[in-house]
């Protein structure tokens, strides 16, 4: 979720065209009810499934199980994307560029309010303002040239070593410093969750640069991916890694920086019988620090839609192997 970067910037304009909108509210099947764990708070260790390196922080509770933990957040994270967003969001701005993408990019905004968030992930008071969320729809050809993108090479930059392309394809992000992972607990179910295969869950710091007069920040991140036919799924929720062993930014090992916060969920899926891709992200984030948060808001909506042009530009210069 690279909009974090520019969520403090001054905002984008984009050039306009003309297209429908992209969102299919009418195909909205999942359940629209809120969930606790992509949620604008962060996670702790207690609530994460059991691992070595964290046990010392686990020895007051029962951690999770891995596999119904895997289960509800992807469950949570899937339905947000089908049920929740094309109900409950609204559009900004129905047709934006983001070259060297050829596909427009639909661009809509949620205020989501305390009371609608399950109590036990709340952090605010029943009714108010809690998460300011913008996501964007785009639709591009299933093929691996100029200005598109293949699925299988979606899935490979996605998906694939989700944190590490990320900061490939994104300026501002400065580091993906891998703090933890599940993958060799995931081997007894074979990485295999319901219908969900070459599942993965991992911490890792991304550190970005964030513009004037803020420092720059670091986002401790829960990342969980995973896929199944004809379709991908990117999770990002905030994690608090304080006494977390191998720490990078959060102690002075590297150096010190802030914590800012964001969660996202990215969703991509085949349509048409396979010939175009589908692809969603869906966000809130704050940096923290002194910029007030109706500043930052007015960065997002351009750095989220210019994401979708970084990740086609990059896409395109793997294919060449000049990245």
């Amino acid at each position: 979720m690279a909009a974090a970067s520019s969520a403090v910037g001054q905002p984008q304009s984009q050039p306009q065209m003309p297209s429908q909108s992209i969102s299919s509210p009418g195909q909205a099947t999942a359940p629209t009810a809120l969930g606790k764990y992509v949620r604008m708070r962060h996670l702790q260790a207690s609530e994460l499934p059991a691992h070595p390196a964290i046990a010392p922080l686990q020895s007051s509770g029962t951690p999770p199980n891995l596999h119904q933990f895997l289960v509800e957040v992807l469950e949570e994270a899937e339905a947000f994307m089908i049920g929740y967003l094309p109900l409950k969001f609204k559009v900004k701005s129905s047709s934006k560029s983001s070259p060297p993408a050829t596909a427009s990019v639909e661009l809509l905004t949620h205020e989501i309010n305390a009371a609608d968030i399950p109590k036990e992930a709340r952090t605010a008071g029943a009714g108010s303002a809690v998460e300011t969320w913008f996501a964007r729809t785009s639709v591009h050809e299933n093929a691996a040239k100029e200005g598109t993108a293949s699925w299988e090479e979606f899935d490979r930059g996605l998906r694939a070593d989700h944190s590490q392309h990320e900061m490939e394809y994104t300026p501002d992000v400065q580091d993906a410093h891998l703090l933890l992972s599940w993958h060799e607990a995931m081997d007894s179910f074979g990485q295999r969750v319901g219908t969900w295969e070459d599942v993965g869950m991992s911490v890792v710091e991304m550190v970005h640069h964030i513009p004037p007069p803020l420092n720059d920040r670091v986002f401790p991140e829960l990342v969980i991916t995973a896929r199944k036919a004809g379709e991908l799924l990117v999770v990002q929720i905030p994690v608090e890694i304080k006494g977390m062993q191998g720490a990078a930014y959060n102690s002075n090992k590297t150096r010190k920086l802030q914590d800012g916060m964001y969660c996202s969920i990215e969703r991509a899926e085949l349509l048409d019988g396979g010939a175009n891709v589908k692809w969603q992200m869906a966000t809130a984030s704050d940096a923290k620090g002194i910029l007030p948060m109706w500043m930052q808001k007015m960065g997002v909506p351009g750095a989220v839609v210019k994401d979708v042009g970084l990740f086609i530009g990059w896409t395109g210069k793997k294919r060449q192997g000049k990245a």
